[in-house]
């Protein structure tokens, strides 16, 4: 059977190819839903469906989209796509009609359509509604990362809710060019990182390809039109190479004698690859258009539900044309995590041009149209949700989403949206166990992908891979027929240095999720330590008093400094020191000394370096405190090295005759300066302290001031 003429190889726009014009008479365009509603569901309610079109007219009375057109022929239009297009059942249809009318102020509710339509019905526009709202914000990373996170809840409350999203998208960029450039260009590159991709995972090819050309087509318009030009200007040359490869093909099949016995119905057709598909094979090769010869493919549909029937079939058309070895794929054993099965090929065709081949049966091309809604199971004729989540492809993709989802507070929402984007947008490669266990992973994975996939205990614990028995590094881009075998230690753990050989969202997830699970045990350990030590010398610092240590020893966090603490970072006999030090007024604030410096400016005394000090002279009038000691604030200007600022602490704590009021930190490139208040039993200890400092290399200047 050759259907070739009536197929998509002009790949012509649907936004072109529009046969009814809506918007004219609102009965009409009741009726013709009605009609259609007759052809592609198998049940469906008249009545609620009447009602949900009266509702969507009524709540958008008097309003008009960008192309003039009433606005009810927007939701008429998804009710339209989710029912031929997807398809859908009837809630689905109803849903789409509805999709918009929450939008209208507060004439109608979600209790409203509750009321009306039922749990369901509600459920699935509120879902639609909730993601709208965030599309209608600025576009920010933050808002595109929310974007995903509000369409995989829809994933996980009811898939209908994507699904209908998806034919909203579809036809807002069908009417895109009514919009302003500024709208287009935002809804087209939405629609390529967010929109394209999950039609893709969810096995819709058609819509995915339409939905990338039509993006194409805004944000790089000079491109689409010349490819689409060269793709018109062949087409008459490019049918008749096809329909010559095509005839021997069909002749070939219809003599055989093993598919007459077996009573194998066949279809051969030929497509045109979509534009955007064409622009990217044009930039990864480096060639220009007229240089690309697979341009076009052969399917042939096999009316049979053995498959090694498609087998068999290669076998026959590699009997008549030259198979080009590396380019087969058997995505019928190993399916695409989409669940598209096939065979891909190439074979050299006259004038030894390549043309693509695939083979499948009617029921692999079922899915490879509707993707995974051709799983779903129907209740009295009307999807049930549960269905979708049965099939083992979706409910791993699921699992690798919610892994990307866990620990989200570690991670930026550039992080977010980079590692979703790539599970939504895969290019696969095919690589084997030592058994031979078949494995999928995402293009240019490393050995270290391939050990998290296996399972998330080989990852932690890999020191190595051999790929066909041969060693190779961390960083070896695996080749799809690689058979890699994988080499652990119990001693070996991760380290955030493998994040730069990981590819996989799984294989990144678990060591992030790993280092954060150390981080966590240091930080206790360090915690731990430190309240040891407190209790034993009696101190409890308030939460200021606390802040403000840490501060000074140059920690922007408690957790962090715990984990210095637990990874002996800096040595325990400082803290220790410290903590030996008898506390009577606490550490001040920053804000405090800020105040109390500019309340005594006319006690300053600015440094004047004399022979080889470094520090000023002692003030005569010092001010004594009731029980004969006396105060005084001391600035050190230093290098603002790590090493330098340890051996001032180090001069400070080690005098047990010191007791230390407040310490602070101003850090300016390339010094800093460190300033204490500290009271004194005696004017010799300031002497020692001054001489101890003095001795101290990377120090410039030592201020001492009246407190």
């Amino acid at each position: 059977m050759l259907n070739f003429l009536n197929t998509k190889i002009l790949n012509k726009d649907k936004a072109e190819d529009v046969s009814v014009q809506l918007g004219l008479d609102p009965e009409k365009d009741l009726e013709l839903l009605l009609k259609e509603c007759k052809i592609y569901l198998k049940v469906y309610n008249e009545q609620k469906i009447r009602r949900a079109f009266m509702l969507c007219l009524d709540a958008h009375t008097n309003k008009l989209r960008k192309s003039g057109l009433p606005f009810y022929t927007h939701p008429l239009e998804v009710a339209r796509i989710v029912m031929n297009e997807i398809p859908l059942d009837d809630i689905s249809v109803i849903s789409a009609l509805l999709h918009d009318v929450l939008d209208e102020g507060d004439h109608f509710s979600v209790k409203d359509i509750r009321l009306e339509f039922g749990n369901d019905i509600a459920d699935i526009v509120e879902g639609i509604h909730k993601i709208e709202h965030i599309e209608n914000r600025n576009s920010s990373i933050a808002d595109q990362a929310e974007n995903y996170r509000k369409l995989l809840l829809s994933l996980f409350k009811d898939i209908r809710i994507i699904l209908i999203k998806l034919a909203d998208r579809l036809h807002n960029m069908r009417t895109v060019e009514f919009l302003s450039e500024p709208s287009r260009l935002k809804l087209s590159r939405e629609t390529l990182d967010i929109y394209a991709p999950f039609a893709n995972r969810f096995g819709l090819r058609n819509i995915k390809w339409e939905l990338e050309d039509l993006a194409f087509k805004h944000l790089n318009k000079e491109a689409y039109y010349e490819i689409k030009s060269a793709l018109k200007s062949t087409r008459e040359e490019r049918e008749k190479y096809v329909a010559d490869i095509i005839s021997p093909i069909e002749e070939r099949l219809a003599k055989d004698e093993i598919l007459k016995k077996l009573k194998v119905k066949f279809e051969i057709n030929g497509r045109a690859k979509h534009i955007y598909s064409i622009f990217n094979k044009m930039i990864a090769r480096n060639k220009p258009m007229n240089e690309l010869y697979d341009l076009f493919a052969i399917r042939i549909l096999l009316d049979t539900v053995e498959d090694n029937i498609c087998f068999y079939v290669y076998g026959i058309v590699a009997g008549l044309f030259q198979p080009v070895p590396e380019t087969f794929k058997d995505y019928i054993n190993t399916p695409k995590k989409n669940g598209y099965r096939s065979i891909h090929c190439a074979i050299v065709g006259n004038d030894k041009k390549i043309v693509e081949l695939q083979i499948r049966t009617i029921q692999m091309h079922q899915l490879a149209e509707q993707g995974f809604a051709a799983h779903f199971r129907y209740k009295g004729g009307r999807i049930d949700q549960q269905s979708i989540l049965e099939k083992q492809q979706i409910l791993n993709w699921i699992s690798e989403v919610r892994e990307i989802f866990e620990n989200v507070k570690s991670r930026s929402n550039e992080e977010l949206v980079e590692n979703f984007h790539n599970q939504l947008f895969f290019d696969e490669i095919y690589v084997y166990t030592p058994t031979n266990e078949f494995r999928t992973l995402p293009k240019n994975s490393t050995p270290l992908d391939f050990a998290y996939d296996i399972h998330s205990e080989i990852g932690n614990h890999f020191i190595g891979a051999k790929v066909h028995g041969k060693l190779v590094t961390i960083d070896y881009k695996l080749q799809s027929g690689d058979q890699i075998e994988i080499l652990t230690s119990k001693k070996q753990m991760p380290n955030e240095e493998w994040l730069k050989y990981a590819t996989s969202a799984r294989a990144k997830q678990y060591i992030l999720k790993f280092l954060k699970e150390k981080d966590k045990m240091l930080e206790d350990e360090g915690r731990s330590i430190w309240n040891l030590k407190c209790k034993e010398n009696n101190i409890n610092l308030s939460e200021s008093e606390f802040e403000t240590l840490i501060k000074s020893m140059k920690f922007d966090s408690a957790e962090n400094f715990f984990i210095a603490l637990a990874k002996h970072q800096f040595t325990l006999d400082k803290i220790f020191e410290f903590l030996k030090i008898k506390i009577k007024t606490g550490i001040r604030s920053n804000y405090e000394s800020k105040e109390r410096e500019n309340n005594n400016k006319d006690n300053l005394k600015i440094f004047n370096s004399t022979d080889n000090n470094k520090y000023s002279k002692i003030p005569d009038d010092l001010i004594i405190n009731e029980d004969g000691s006396f105060d005084l604030k001391i600035n050190i200007t230093a290098l603002n090295k790590q090493h330098i600022i340890d051996q001032i602490n180090t001069v400070v704590l080690s005098m047990p005759e010191i007791e230390i009021l407040e310490i602070n930190i101003n850090e300016n490139e390339p010094v800093l300066i460190e300033s204490f208040l500290l009271n004194f039993e005696k004017k010799s200890y300031i002497e020692i302290l001054l001489e101890n400092l003095n001795k101290v290399d990377g120090i410039k200047e030592i201020e001492i001031l009246k407190n």
